[in-house]
């Protein structure tokens, strides 16, 4: 099936492993523009499902990547008072 370069724009990035957040955003249009497309269309909605499942692995990597735990224990309370006991980075 063929798209117009706006479709083609965001199945090429949804293959590459972006979200459809970021590839919407490179196609210069809102992901509500993609969502109503893909309700719309189910020739669209089948070839995005299919550039979602070939990026599958690297949009995991790429959110792992930006998680905040990353490497780090996970806050496991509330510490004491006011204070938290885990700070995320920032200086207390």
């Amino acid at each position: 099936m063929e798209f117009d370069w706006k479709g083609t724009v965001i199945l090429m990035k949804l293959a590459e492993g972006c979200t459809i957040r970021e590839a919407s955003a490179a196609a210069g249009i809102t992901k509500q523009a993609v969502a109503k497309r893909v309700a719309s269309s189910p020739d669209f909605a089948e070839a995005v499902s299919a550039a979602r499942e070939t990026g599958k692995d690297e949009r995991t990597f790429r959110l792992w990547l930006r998680h905040p735990f990353r490497g780090c224990r996970p806050p496991t309370g509330k510490g004491t008072r006011n204070s938290p006991r885990f700070t995320y980075g920032r200086r207390a």
